[in-house]
This record gives structure tokens, C-alpha cells and sequence, in this order.
């Protein structure tokens, strides 16, 4: 807390503006309260993320409010497809004024029509290896991640491997090598997205790596 004040500070002795307070918290079903943060550089909103999780066809949602960037906030829908192991989608709503409060959040209806794409699907945590199996894309999944390794929040670090079908803005919000994603940090090393595959086995789209951006969002506990 006293280096991002810190950090804030200077920030506002080289540049115009200071920075953003936001309420952070996070919690089980669609809303929570917490305490007022000094949000980091570069995140320039407060907001709420909801994700709705299923497995074994048990659905579950979560609620993150915290500081986002605006890239973040402008992610749009996210759907996460790691086959039969778990589903996710997510929501964002932002708002740019100190302690402000967001637009309710939904997570939209999924899309359960397959899209023609495929990728190698496992989810798995506290776990080093993890059984493939062919997932089929369906909706706006367009990509086919593939993430292993140590994941830290809040203070503790987990293993964890992900690979599946997934919305480009995953792609998108995901750092190449060291970074963040979603609340969670870490340093990965295996982290890779690509085009999923049509049924022919032929690339969609132009092959890239995980691009940056994305901090601050979920907490790790999610994934559990």
C-alpha cells in the first residue's frame, strides 16, 4: 500500500492527475464490499468482474471489484472452454472517478454452437501434468490456449495448467512470459496462444504469442 502511494505520488509530481481509489474486494455470488485501494500506474478505472464457472455441470459465480485498465474494462465477453474439466465465462462493467461504483455486471448466455474450431483441452491445479483431450470451440472462441506453470495471489503460489478454446481478449490480456492475468502473477514457463483449428487441421488466422496487458483482475482461489 505505501509503495503504490508512493508510486501515485510521483506520478502525480511528474504528470498531471493522481491516482485512482477503488473499492476491492472479492466474493462468492454477485456482489461484495471492501476497502478503499490506491489503485497502481496505469490502471486508469475502478471495476467489477463476474465470472461464472461450471463443472460437472454445477455452475458457480464469483465477483472481483477492484482497478482495472482500460483495456481491461474494454475486453468484453470472455468465454473459457478447458473441456468436460471446467467452462468460464466472464463479464466486465468499469467506471473512472474515485470510490465510484460500476454498471451491474452479467455474464452473458454462452454460445453453445461449435464454431468449426478445435483445440487440446485439460485443466488442472496443484498439478504438474494433466489428460488432453479434443475440445470443439463454439460461439466467439477463437484461440486455443496453452498456460503451465506457478501462479501467485495473495501471497501463495500454485501450479497450474490450462489449455483450451478461448475468446481472443484472452489472448489479448495475457503477458508473454512474466506478467499477469486476472488478479493472478506469475512467471510462466510454458505460455502460448494460437488460432484454433478447423476439423481439417489447418490454422484460423495468423499464429501469435500472449500478448500484454491484463492486471489485476481475479484472484487465484478462482481457479481452485
Amino acid at each position: 500500500m505505501e509503495a503504490s502511494l508512493a508510486v501515485c505520488i510521483l506520478a502525480a509530481l511528474l504528470a498531471t492527475g493522481a491516482c485512482l481509489q477503488c473499492e476491492v474486494c472479492s466474493g462468492t455470488g454477485t456482489s461484495c464490499t471492501g476497502d478503499s485501494d490506491t489503485c497502481q500506474n496505469g490502471d486508469d478505472s475502478c471495476g467489477i468482474t463476474l465470472t461464472e464457472d461450471t463443472m460437472a455441470g454445477v455452475k458457480t459465480q464469483t465477483v472481483l471489484k477492484s482497478c482495472l485498465s482500460s483495456s481491461q474494462c474494454n475486453a468484453g465477453a470472455i468465454s473459457m472452454n478447458f473441456g468436460t474439466a471446467k467452462a468460464r465465462r466472464m463479464s466486465i462493467t468499469c467506471c473512472q472517478t474515485d470510490n465510484c461504483t460500476p454498471d451491474p455486471v452479467k455474464v452473458p448466455p454462452a454460445d453453445p454452437k461449435p464454431n468449426g474450431r478445435r483445440c487440446r483441452s485439460c485443466y488442472a491445479l496443484n498439478a504438474d501434468h494433466c489428460n488432453e483431450q479434443t475440445v470443439h470451440c463454439t460461439g466467439s472462441e477463437t484461440q486455443c490456449l496453452d498456460v503451465a506453470g506457478p501462479l501467485k495471489s495473495g501471497g501463495s503460489t500454485n501450479e497450474i495448467i490450462m489449455k483450451g478454446c478461448v475468446t481472443q481478449s484472452v489472448c489479448a490480456q495475457v503477458n508473454a512470459g512474466s506478467g499477469t492475468f486476472l488478479g493472478i502473477s506469475g512467471d510462466l514457463p510454458k505460455h502460448r496462444c494460437a488460432p484454433a483449428t478447423s476439423a481439417a487441421g489447418t490454422a484460423l488466422g495468423p499464429a501469435g504469442l500472449l500478448l500484454p496487458a491484463l492486471a489485476g483482475l481475479l484472484l487465484l482461489k478462482f481457479f481452485s
